[in-house]
C-alpha cells in the first residue's frame, strides 16, 4: 500500500491532515511532519484537530498551523489523510463528515487494532509510532529532512515511546532519533519543552489522582475516577488530564492502571495501560467498544461513569486472576 499512498499524494495538489481529537505528542508530530512534507512537494496543505493543539508543542514549526475542523469541506479539497487515528470515529463528528465528501481518502496509522476506513490504508501495527511511518515516506519519497520536520518526528516518537523507555523502543527506532539529531534536533531543547515545562494546573491534578486512587486485586490494579464536573472545581482543563494514566502506572506491583474520566456528554473515558507483557488492554478496550495498543489502549464509552467502571474494571479483574 505504500507505492499507493505514493502515487496518491504525487497526482495530487491539494490535501487536508487530521488525526485524532485529545491530540497527543504522537498526533500533532505527525501532522504538522507530513503537511511539512506536502508544502516542500508543493502542494497546498491545510491541518485540522477537533481539538486544540496542546501547549507543550507550541515550539514546533507549524504547531500554530493546526486550524479547527470547518464546517465544509474546501472546494479544491483533493486528499483527506488522517494520521495516528485507529478509527474513524476518533476525528470528530465535523471532521468524519467532511472526510465521508472526500475524492480521496489516506490512512496512515500503526494501532494493530486499526479499522482500514479509508480508501488507502498504510497501517504498520509494529510501528513504534505514527511518526516512524512518516519518517518511511519522506525517505522513499526523496524529500530532504528539514529541521522542522526533524523536531515534529522526534516529538512524535519519543512521546510515543515514553521517551523511549517502551519496549517499542527498538533498534530501529533508535537509528531513526540519529537521524533526526544528524537533522538538526536540539535534544535537551525539545525534552525540555516536552517534559519539564509543566503547567501548575498539572500539579492540582496530579494531587487530586494521588489522593484518590484506588489499588485492589493484591496491588496489581491501579485506577482513578475523575467524575463530570471535578476538573472545572478544580480550575484545570483538558490538556491537565492528559497522561493522568502514567501517575499510577509506575506504582511497583501495578500489572494495569486505569484512568476514567467523565466527560460532559455523558460518555466516559477511559484509558489503560499494562506493564505485563501477559496483559493485552487492547483486547479488554475491544470488548467495550475501545481499541489502541497491546499495552496502551483507549475507550469512549456510555456513562454513568460508576456503571462504566465496573463493566471495564471486571474485564480486567478476570484477566488477572487468569494469572493467577
Amino acid at each position: 500500500m505504500f507505492s499507493e499512498l505514493i502515487r496518491t499524494i504525487q497526482e495530487n495538489d491539494s490535501f487536508v491532515v487530521v488525526s485524532h481529537f485529545r491530540p497527543d505528542g504522537d498526533a500533532i508530530g505527525s501532522t504538522i511532519a507530513l503537511g511539512l512534507m506536502l508544502q516542500s512537494l508543493g502542494k497546498k496543505v491545510q491541518m485540522w484537530n477537533n481539538d486544540p493543539a496542546p501547549r507543550r508543542y507550541a515550539f514546533l514549526d507549524g504547531w500554530s498551523d493546526i486550524r479547527p475542523v470547518p464546517s465544509a469541506l474546501p472546494d479544491d479539497v483533493q486528499v483527506f489523510i488522517c494520521v495516528d487515528t485507529g478509527d474513524i470515529k476518533r476525528i470528530g463528528n465535523a471532521a468524519m463528515d467532511l472526510f465521508s465528501k472526500a475524492p480521496f481518502t489516506i490512512n496512515i496509522d500503526h494501532h494493530h487494532t486499526n479499522t482500514r476506513y479509508a480508501g488507502v490504508n498504510v497501517v504498520e501495527g509494529n510501528a513504534a509510532a505514527c511518526g516512524c511511518i512518516i519518517h518511511r515516506l519522506i525517505r522513499e519519497m526523496g524529500v530532504e529532512l528539514t529541521r522542522p520536520m526533524a523536531e515534529a518526528l522526534y516529538a512524535a516518537i519519543s512521546t510515543d515511546t515514553g521517551s523511549f523507555q517502551y519496549g517499542s523502543t527498538t533498534a530501529e527506532v533508535m537509528r531513526i532519533a540519529a537521524e533526526l539529531i544528524e537533522a538538526g534536533v536540539d535534544v535537551g531543547n525539545i525534552n525540555r519543552c516536552i517534559y519539564q515545562e509543566v503547567p501548575s494546573t498539572s500539579f492540582i491534578v496530579q494531587r487530586e489522582v494521588l489522593n484518590n486512587m484506588v489499588v485492589e486485586e493484591n496491588g496489581t490494579i491501579s485506577h482513578f475516577s475523575m467524575p463530570a464536573g471535578r476538573k472545572e472545581e478544580l480550575g484545570v482543563g483538558p490538556e491537565d488530564t492528559k497522561d493522568l494514566v502514567d501517575i499510577i502506572r509506575v506504582m511497583q506491583g501495578v500489572k494495569v492502571a486505569v484512568i476514567f474520566e467523565e466527560l460532559g456528554d455523558g460518555l466516559v473515558r477511559v484509558s489503560l495501560r499494562s506493564k505485563d507483557p501477559q496483559v493485552d488492554v487492547s483486547a479488554i478496550a475491544g470488548m467495550h467498544g475501545g481499541g489502541g495498543h497491546y499495552m496502551a489502549s483507549g475507550i469512549r464509552m456510555r456513562g454513568p461513569l460508576a456503571h462504566a467502571r465496573e463493566q471495564v474494571l471486571n474485564s480486567i479483574r478476570a484477566v488477572i486472576r487468569s494469572l493467577s
